[in-house]
């Protein structure tokens, strides 16, 4: 399974349907991510990918496997005193790729760990099927999420930690099938709701009979799956809240 197979094995198991590629959502998922730089490295002109755009406009940037290779080796007249070494050294230049442990197809990423099959993420530890996500450890099958450890299976989610099959919801933990919810807090079946701990079946605050709220989840699911087929995005829950 690659990256674009787990996204579409992710939204059949959370809204019942594929709904396109990918890279058809990468404007959408990476909407609200700490922005990361794609610069071009001094010494060969790859490309670069830094977790963080917050660098001197004359900074200069090397790749994790470029480090040493053009470094000038020193002599017994080199290292007198620091001036003289600083002058063997020559230019510093900034890191990027960073991807340490044992990863595996690892792209267009930076400051991951122990990972595999990594697309445009950083600060990413010990997870698997990631993309366009930013501060996640020990997760798998997640996209466009930021903030969140031991989450799988989930669509714009951030803040959300030991929780599964989570769309657009925020500031969750311990919680299983979320949609558009807000501090939920061992919670399982809950849509556009906010604040509430240990309930289930709830659509917008109010808990339905278990068969009730299956019949609208369905329903309602076929029409988020429709949105974001048509316009690759959905409102987050504070658009929503708001009237969006």
């Amino acid at each position: 399974m690659d990256i674009g197979d787990s996204f579409k094995s992710t939204c059949k198991i959370l809204l019942g349907e594929e709904i396109g590629e990918l890279a058809e959502f990468e404007p959408y998922l990476k909407e609200m991510l700490a922005k990361g730089l794609a610069v071009k490295s001094s010494v060969s002109g790859k490309e670069v990918f830094l977790s963080r755009e917050h660098y001197s406009k004359n900074a200069k940037f090397v790749a994790l496997e470029e480090v040493g290779t053009k470094q000038p080796a020193l002599n017994v007249n080199s290292i007198k005193d620091i001036d003289s070494i600083l002058s063997s050294l020559g230019e510093f230049a900034y890191c990027g790729n960073k991807n340490l442990g044992i990863c595996t197809n690892v792209r267009k990423s930076d400051s991951c760990s122990d990972s595999t099959e990594i697309v445009s993420s950083s600060e990413v530890l010990g997870s698997k099927y990631i993309a366009n996500c930013y501060g996640m450890r020990q997760s798998e099958h997640s996209f466009g999420c930021m903030l969140g450890g031991e989450v799988g299976f989930c669509i714009k989610g951030h803040v959300v930690f030991y929780s599964k099959r989570c769309f657009e919801s925020y500031l969750c933990f311990r919680s299983t099938d979320l949609y558009s919810c807000f501090n939920c807090r061992g919670c399982a079946d809950c849509m556009f709701s906010f604040n509430q701990v240990s309930k289930r079946n709830m659509v917008g605050n109010v808990e339905l009979p278990k068969e009730k709220y299956l019949v609208l989840k369905k329903k309602l699911l076929g029409e988020v799956a429709q949105v974001l087929r048509k316009r690759k995005s959905f409102p987050s829950v504070f658009e929503l809240a708001g009237g969006a």
